[in-house]
C-alpha cells in the first residue's frame, strides 16, 4: 500500500532582499518612535507638550522614511542590476535547434517519432 505524506518545505536559501524589506523597516521603525513619544506626552499630560509631540512625530516620520528609502534605493539599483544581468545570462546559455530546445537523448530518452 502506499502512503502519501505531506509535501514538507525544503527551501534552505532565505528570501532574496526586497525593496519592501526596507519599507517594513521604516514602519515598524516609525510605530516604535511615534508610539515612544505618544507615550511621553501622555505622561506630560500638558496641552504644550501635546502640540511639540505631534510635530516631533510628524518630523520623525519625515526623516525616517527618507533615510531608509534612500538607503533602500542606493542597495536595491546594485542587486536589481545583478539580477537582471544574471538572469540574461542565464537566458542566454539554452541553446537552441530549429525544433526548439535542445534534445538530450541521454538523459530525456528516445527522440520523439516523425522528426
Amino acid at each position: 500500500m502506499k502512503y502519501i505524506k505531506a509535501p514538507i518545505s525544503t527551501r534552505t536559501h532565505k528570501r532574496p532582499l526586497s525593496f519592501w524589506d526596507f519599507a517594513r523597516f521604516a514602519a515598524f521603525l516609525t510605530l516604535g518612535v511615534v508610539l515612544a513619544i505618544l507615550v511621553t506626552a501622555a505622561l506630560q499630560g500638558n496641552h504644550e507638550v501635546w502640540a511639540v509631540a505631534s510635530i516631533l512625530c510628524l518630523g520623525t516620520t519625515l526623516i525616517i522614511w527618507i533615510v531608509v528609502l534612500t538607503i533602500g534605493c542606493l542597495v536595491m539599483v546594485p542587486v536589481g542590476i545583478w539580477r537582471l544581468c544574471k538572469r540574461l545570462a542565464r537566458r542566454g546559455a539554452w541553446k537552441v535547434t530549429p525544433q526548439g530546445r535542445l534534445w538530450d537523448r541521454w538523459i530525456d530518452g528516445p527522440e520523439p517519432i516523425g522528426r
